[in-house]
């Protein structure tokens, strides 16, 4: 199989790209710069430098493809620039594929298009609230992509899976510019606040690429949204852990809802129900070892920001 990953230099993109290949899978890579790839070679990667915005350059890339990983993403806060890179590099992407003949396409979104909870655990037939999110540009992209694969589904008949998740972490590390600061505060010794009641549905990315291999050209997940998840875990209790493993004095409070002035990434109940892709698919987490991993995790990015990383 031939396996196209935009923005294969990313979080998830760069171990997306390492679980294809380790399954023995041809892959090409597009992305403006290598970045978690850096230094990383293999036989069977092509690493193609540019990005989703450049019609041919995409249709280069996606040529003799049998399946894409959409992992390419601007994090953009205007609007403007958002729809330019995110959606017409989207749409892009979608054109090509169609006329390439690509066989399934899967697009990694995000909890973010819920834009606030309403009800919990948040199923996928929550309300898309785009307009209350806290990353509005971020939300409201996302939400264009997935609308624009169903309808590319129903008109060009190119099968689509889409996943939307809270937070991923990985062996390495636990990415979150929010959660370095928390770190950084509690090598300090500052006291730590977190609204009360915040929490959410951790991913491990071990989950994230076990979903990608059980989905992909999986006729039973076409046309499908599911909500991935790993464990669940409150704000308070990620915050208390990182102060038991940094060895720091500081305390950690709860502060009412409506009080607080804080990162919006800690407001919210964000428990997501992943029911139907235990249902669909029999994909069901280790909870116990997703929560083993974090925990290992949250210890070496504490060490990375003690030392300075």
């Amino acid at each position: 199989m031939r396996v196209l990953i935009t923005g294969g230099g990313g979080f998830v993109g760069s171990r997306l790209t390492k679980a294809s290949l380790l399954k023995g899978n041809d892959v090409v890579v597009l992305d403006k710069s290598r970045g978690e790839l850096e230094g990383y070679t293999h036989p069977k990667m092509q690493f193609i430098q540019g990005g989703v915005e450049d019609p041919e350059l995409v249709r280069s890339a996606v040529k003799g493809c049998d399946v894409v990983y959409y992992a390419a993403w601007s994090f953009a806060e205007k609007p403007l620039e958002g729809f330019k890179v995110d959606v017409i590099g989207f749409l892009n992407v979608i054109e090509a594929c169609c006329d390439a003949g690509v066989k399934h396409i899967i697009f990694p979104s995000s909890s973010v298009v819920y834009g606030e909870p309403v009800t919990t655990p948040i199923a996928e037939d929550h309300p898309l609230l785009v307009e209350r999110s806290r990353a509005p540009t971020h939300a409201l992209t996302k939400l264009a992509v997935e609308k624009t694969m169903a309808i590319y589904y129903r008109e060009r008949g190119l099968p689509f899976t889409i996943f939307r998740f809270w937070w991923a972490f990985g062996d390495e590390r636990v990415p979150s510019g929010t959660l370095r600061k928390i770190i950084d505060s509690a090598l300090r010794g500052e006291p730590l606040y977190v609204p009360k009641g915040a929490s959410g549905s951790v991913l491990y990315v071990q989950d994230l690429l076990r979903a990608f291999e059980v989905t992909t050209l999986s006729e039973r997940a076409f046309g499908k949204t599911y909500n991935l998840t790993s464990f669940n875990m409150s704000w308070k209790e990620i915050l208390q852990t990182i102060v038991d493993l940094a060895g720091s004095k500081s305390t950690v409070t709860e502060v009412e809802p409506k009080d607080w002035k804080g990162s919006g990434f800690l407001t919210g109940n964000w428990i997501l129900d992943d029911k139907r892709i235990r249902d669909d698919l029999g994909l069901i987490p280790d909870e116990d070892l997703a929560k083993k991993a974090f925990r290992e995790a949250l210890k070496k990015t504490i060490e990375a920001r003690r030392s300075g990383a």
